[in-house]
């Protein structure tokens, strides 16, 4: 991953951006302990909304092992402070 921009654009991921320690088990997202060991994250519907689920929070977790900031735009008022 490319991390050199202030900005992250889709054509700067790989597949290898959305792999990681989550992983979907039938319709549950789960989180590999590296231990042998495993936690329930969440059950979703269906497998296609897990495996979507597993997607987002590896990516999440690539880019910030990458150094990348992140931001939660919920707990910023409107002039942009926290």
């Amino acid at each position: 991953m490319i991390l050199d921009d202030q900005y992250i654009t889709k054509d700067m991921l790989t597949k290898d951006s959305y792999k990681g320690n989550y992983y979907a088990n039938k319709n549950a997202v789960m989180y590999d302990l590296q231990n042998g060991k495993q936690n329930v994250i969440c059950f979703c519907d269906n497998i296609h909304t897990a495996q979507g689920i597993v997607e987002g929070l590896n990516l999440l977790d690539n880019l910030e092992a990458d150094g990348a900031e992140l931001k939660c735009w919920l707990h910023e008022n409107k002039n942009g402070s926290k």
